[in-house]
């Protein structure tokens, strides 16, 4: 299993990298490599792992001549185009920034790759579409040193991902990713356990900015119940299938089998309906999903499936809106990759939660921008019976 597939199909946003300072995603179909930057580079290997970007050469402050600033543009374009779920998706959006980029480099004779890199984010950002971002070999090592578990040096130590305190009758199980390794079901269990002795459950996912969609899956399955429908997700090979694979449960997580499969069941079948296990025990306690602003792709996904099947009341303010599945692929200059959106999503009810959110049942103003006092306040709220 290539390293990168750790990514395959995740719910990987573009602020996942909040912790970074940027974003995520997967493997790739490279098309040319014409450079002189990307001509030591083995073409026939076109993975998108660790080694791409540490190896890369390449500085910032490299002069690149108009001609080769021309051809790396069409490079991140024509990628785009092949590989978004949707080659109709904003398409005319897309068209009309590549056609500003490439007259912005006839018309400067030199730029850095510093500034090029800048400019070409600029107007993939204002596309306003998760899971699209240029990695440079800074951005790309930080990031896939956490999906392949080599941390930084100086990286501190990770803060659990699950973890469960009581307060009072309340039991807060606190999710703050759905990337494996970072969560896994054994964590999961073990944190629910510590709360056996809670009356109400409330599971605050603020500031969660994704992960994988079979995570979701095992977080879930206590709170819908046996055989309930998560999502659909399709990718551009399921556009015109109407009768989608059924998937019931999750994988196994423990030695990384969940990303090897899941890899498996994306490629075999482009569009998937995912279900709750046959044998999935619904706890019948009440339950509370607190969200905000910063939760997003994978976290969006769990607020949506909670809320479409009404099974636990929502607090917080509305959530990020950026829910499509991506992937990376590497481009012409060794070192870069795209990330780009290759997977929709879609809820229970049918709804698209991309650009859009998933609104709370109950508002806290609190939970917006980070507030301090939103949990305190979700807490007063639950126990006053105001919700």
């Amino acid at each position: 299993m290539s390293k990168i597939e750790y990514l395959k199909r995740g719910f990987l946003l573009a602020t996942l990298l909040g912790f970074l300072g940027c974003q995520p995603t997967n493997t790739d179909r490279v098309s040319q490599q014409l450079s002189e930057d990307t001509s030591s580079v083995n073409q026939t290997e076109d993975e998108v792992s660790l080694d791409w970007f540490t190896s890369s050469a390449l500085e910032d402050t490299d002069i690149i001549s108009s001609p080769e600033a021309k051809l790396f543009i069409e490079d991140v374009y024509q990628t785009l185009d092949r590989e978004i779920f949707d080659p109709a998706f904003k398409k005319a959006e897309r068209e009309q920034h590549l056609s500003e980029l490439l007259a912005e480099a006839e018309a400067k004779p030199k730029w850095t790759r510093a500034e090029l890199a800048a400019r070409i984010s600029e107007q993939l950002n204002r596309l306003a579409v998760s899971h699209v971002r240029l990695l440079d070999p800074t951005e790309g090592e930080r990031l896939f040193r956490i999906f392949e578990q080599k941390p930084l040096p100086d990286a501190a130590t990770p803060e659990p991902s699950v973890s469960a305190e009581m307060r009072g009758k309340i039991g807060i199980l606190r999710v703050k990713s759905f990337i494996v390794p970072l969560i896994t079901k054994a964590q999961l269990d073990q944190a629910k356990a510590q709360l056996a002795q809670a009356k109400v459950i409330l599971i605050d996912v603020r500031g969660n900015e994704g992960g994988y969609g079979s995570s979701v899956s095992y977080a879930v399955e206590d709170i819908v119940g046996a055989d309930k429908v998560l999502w659909w997700d399709r990718t551009r090979e399921g556009l015109q299938m109407e009768e989608p694979y059924v998937f019931r449960g999750y994988f196994d997580d423990a030695d990384n089998v969940e990303a090897e499969a899941d890899i498996a069941l994306g490629e075999e079948h482009p569009y998937v309906e995912w279900r709750t296990r046959l044998e999935a025990q619904q706890d019948p306690r009440p339950h509370f999903v607190l969200i905000d602003d910063r939760c997003g792709s994978a976290c969006d996904l769990f607020a949506g499936v909670v809320k479409d099947h009404g099974s636990a009341g929502i607090l917080g303010v509305r959530t990020m809106g950026a829910l499509l599945g991506g992937d990376a692929f590497r481009l012409r200059w060794e070192g870069f990759a795209l990330i780009a959106p290759t997977v929709q999503v879609i809820s229970p009810k049918g709804l698209t939660i991309e650009g859009v959110g998933v609104p709370p049942d109950v508002e806290i103003p609190e939970c917006a921008n980070g507030g301090s006092q939103c949990l305190e306040r979700a807490i007063q709220m639950i126990q006053a019976g105001a919700v």
